[in-house]
């Protein structure tokens, strides 16, 4: 065999190793995800404070048992909060298949709870741009968790959990999820879409954003990044980054929304846990576990387009 047949055919042979294992592999080889986010001026009560995060669960048929895997890994965990930001299902059809899917997560009322303390634990999810049927009032019987569209609540002593609808197709109003929050409290934002943070203000004083949308970029090449990535999700793209000071985390979430194909993103399920900083005007370097920072470049154009006054 000469040199230049021995190429292509290894070039091909990596092609179909890479396809194999992008559709076949990847998309199950879900991670749990460990980090620290230092939070200025955490009350002592909630230093420790963790939040699950199931994003992007883009549920059907064929994803039942990943993402059932999924919440039996975050419940394993025991985490204080548990929050799902958006893009949830494939469509309302698998309405039903939620509460087989979280069933290790809920007990009654969109609770599961606590094994050392027997309290209620309440899960939170906020619209995607999948999700225009979550705002409809009629199926909110039918799921074991709260959602909250351009609402806030205090989630914990001290924690106001602000969501906000989705930005793409929705109205998002951070000004109105905040309405009623206590001057102290502690603000945590879902929100779907990661560039939303864009719009955050100063005297909106969020601690934190959670968000999902970008799937990692569900796919990331050698030397080149990601290629495709959505709208309103190409400023915050994975992991934990900042919009000013303040911090964005963007999970790479479940499931996939076309393609079923990872490739260098695979998916996750997180846990943050809220830290009080040693110095609260530095930016935390410290985590625990093991964060993926698949892509650590970021992206310069982000459309705007959430409401804000």
């Amino acid at each position: 065999m000469g040199l230049k047949t021995f190429t292509v055919c290894a070039v091909i042979a990596g092609a179909v190793a890479a396809a194999v294992y992008g559709c076949l592999v990847e998309p199950e080889s879900l991670r749990l995800e460990k980090i620290a986010i230092p939070v200025s001026f955490l009350p002592e009560h909630l230093n420790g404070f963790t939040i699950g995060v199931l994003a992007d669960m883009h549920l059907n048929p064929r994803s039942v048992k990943l993402t059932r895997k999924a919440a039996l890994l975050l419940a394993r965990e025991n985490p204080d909060l548990v929050v799902i930001p958006g893009d949830l299902i494939k469509d309302r059809e698998c309405i039903p298949l939620l509460q087989v899917a979280l069933e290790p997560l809920t007990g009654t009322a969109g609770s599961f709870p606590d094994p050392t303390t027997g309290k209620p634990v309440q899960m939170f999810a906020v619209p995607g741009n999948w999700d225009p049927w979550l705002k409809d009032r009629r199926y909110a019987e039918a799921l074991p968790f709260k959602v909250l569209c351009n609402q806030g609540l205090l989630a914990a002593p001290g924690l106001w959990l602000a969501g906000i609808d989705d930005g793409l197709l929705g109205d998002p109003d951070i000004d109105q999820a905040l309405a009623g929050a206590p001057e102290d409290a502690v603000r945590v934002l879902l929100a779907h879409e990661p560039d939303l943070a864009d719009v955050i203000r100063p005297d909106h004083r969020i601690a934190l954003q959670i968000s999902g949308h970008t799937h990692g970029g569900q796919v990331r090449l050698p030397l080149i990044g990601t290629p495709v990535l959505p709208p309103l999700g190409r400023n915050y793209r994975t992991g934990l980054d900042y919009a000013g000071s303040t911090p964005v985390y963007t999970s790479r979430g479940i499931g996939a929304s076309h393609l079923r194909i990872r490739f260098l993103s695979p998916p996750e399920v997180t846990i943050i846990r809220l830290a009080a900083p040693t110095d609260h005007r530095q930016r935390p370097s410290g985590f625990y576990g093991r964060v993926n920072q698949l892509a650590s470049d970021t992206g310069t154009q982000g459309r705007k387009c959430c409401r804000h006054h």
